[in-house]
C-alpha cells in the first residue's frame, strides 16, 4: 500500500491473504429489503452466515434521487443526500463493498435526517451502485481514497460551516479508517465505525462460518504482491455469494471485487491507524452481531489515547449484522449532537 502513512511488508501482505482473506469480504452482503424474496414469499438467499431478516421485514424508506459529482480522474461518483430543512451536522457515510448506498443505508440517512436535522451524504463507492468505473474495481487504491476527499470537498461547497463526520459500516468503516491514515486526508470533526470491518491483523472476527457468503481467490493476492503492486490489481479476487436473481433484480450490486478495491476498503494496520486517530469517533457494533467479536472490537477505541476522552464506543443491544442499520441512529445522533454542542460551547 503505498502514499499512505501505513505500510505492510510484501511478506506480512501475502502472509494476510493466506490467513485472512475471509476479513476482504465483511460488510458487503446489503440488499434492497425484499428484493430477495420470491413471488412465492420465501426468501431465495443463499444460507449465509448472518441473517437479512431483519432489512427484509422493515418497512419501505423512500430512496432520494442521486445526484453525481467528479471524481479526481473523471470518473462519475453517485451520492444521494438526506436534507433537512434546517441541519446542523453533515455526515458522510460509505456503504460496504459490493453493496451500495440504496442497500439499507437510506434507513440511516432518513433517520439522521428526521430525528437529528443532520444532512447525509450516502456515496456509491466507484464501481458500485450508479457510480461509474468498471464493476467493483478501481484504478489503484489511493484513488477510492481521493474520492473520498472529492466527496468531502463536495460537502464543504454546499455546507461550508457545518461541523462534518465521516464514516461508514463494515467495510464502509474499514474505507474511512483507511483514509483517516493517509497524509494529507481531509480534517473532519469526528468519524464513525459501525461494525467495522479492521481486516485481519484486528483478530476481531468470529470463527469461520458453516455458510461463508464469499470465494476468496489467494492466488491473485499473492500474485499482486509479488508483482510489487505493479500487476494483478485489476484481478477479481473475491466473489460474492449473491443468488443470481438479486444481482438481476438489482444492478447496483457488483457480484466481486478486484484486489485494488479490496485494498482500499481493508485495513493492514489496524491498530497503529486507530492509535493515531487525530478526531474523536463514536465506534459502534451490534451486540449479537454474526461476523465480529464486539468485546474485541471495542477494545480498539482505547488504543486511540488522545482522542479517547472525547470518543464514544459501545454496543447497540440486540442489533446484528445488518439489523445495526435499523437501530443505531439514536446512538449516532446524540453523539454528533454532543459533538456539535462542545464545538460550539469551545468556540464561544
Amino acid at each position: 500500500m503505498s502514499d499512505g502513512v501505513f505500510h505492510t511488508s510484501r511478506r506480512d501482505f501475502l502472509k494476510a491473504i493466506m490467513i485472512g482473506a475471509g476479513g476482504y469480504t465483511f460488510g458487503s452482503m446489503l440488499i434492497h429489503p425484499g428484493e430477495a424474496v420470491a413471488q412465492s414469499g420465501e426468501s431465495t438467499m443463499p444460507e449465509t452466515s448472518f441473517s437479512f431478516r431483519e432489512l427484509n421485514e422493515e418497512g419501505k424508506v423512500a430512496l432520494v434521487p442521486p445526484q453525481s459529482l467528479q471524481a479526481s480522474d473523471g470518473v462519475r461518483l453517485s451520492y444521494r443526500r438526506y436534507t433537512p430543512a434546517a441541519p446542523r451536522a453533515a455526515v458522510l457515510f460509505y456503504h460496504g463493498g459490493g453493496a451500495h448506498s440504496g442497500a439499507g443505508y437510506q434507513y440511516i440517512g432518513n433517520s439522521l435526517q428526521t430525528q437529528f436535522d443532520i444532512v447525509v451524504y450516502t456515496p456509491d463507492i466507484r464501481g458500485h451502485g450508479v457510480s461509474e468505473g468498471p464493476r467493483g474495481d478501481a484504478p489503484n487504491p489511493k484513488q477510492v481514497w481521493e474520492d473520498v476527499t472529492s466527496c468531502i470537498k463536495q460537502i464543504r461547497v454546499d455546507y461550508p460551516h457545518l461541523p462534518l463526520f465521516l464514516g461508514g459500516h463494515s467495510s464502509g468503516a474499514g474505507l474511512a479508517l483507511n483514509y483517516a491514515s493517509q497524509q494529507g486526508h481531509e480534517l473532519v470533526t469526528g468519524y464513525i465505525f459501525l461494525s467495522p470491518q479492521l481486516g485481519f491483523k484486528s483478530q476481531t472476527d468470529r470463527p469461520a462460518q458453516s455458510a461463508p457468503f464469499a470465494k476468496v481467490d489467494t492466488s491473485a493476492f499473492a500474485a499482486y504482491s509479488m508483482s510489487g503492486g505493479k500487476e494483478h490489481g485489476h484481478d477479481y479476487a473475491v466473489k460474492f455469494n449473491y443468488p443470481a436473481e438479486l444481482l438481476k433484480a438489482d444492478p447496483g450490486m457488483v457480484p466481486a471485487i478486484t484486489v485494488n478495491m479490496s485494498l482500499a476498503l481493508t485495513p493492514l494496520a489496524p491498530q497503529d491507524q486507530f492509535a493515531a486517530l487525530d478526531r474523536p469517533f463514536g465506534l459502534w457494533i451490534g451486540s449479537e452481531d454474526e461476523l465480529f467479536v464486539p468485546e474485541k472490537v471495542l477494545a480498539f477505541a482505547d488504543l486511540a489515547v488522545s482522542v479517547r476522552a472525547a470518543s464514544q464506543a459501545s454496543t447497540i443491544p440486540g442489533a446484528k449484522h445488518l439489523s445495526v442499520l435499523l437501530r443505531a441512529y439514536e446512538t449516532i445522533g446524540l453523539w454528533i449532537k454532543r459533538m456539535v454542542r462542545e464545538k460550539k460551547t469551545k468556540m464561544k
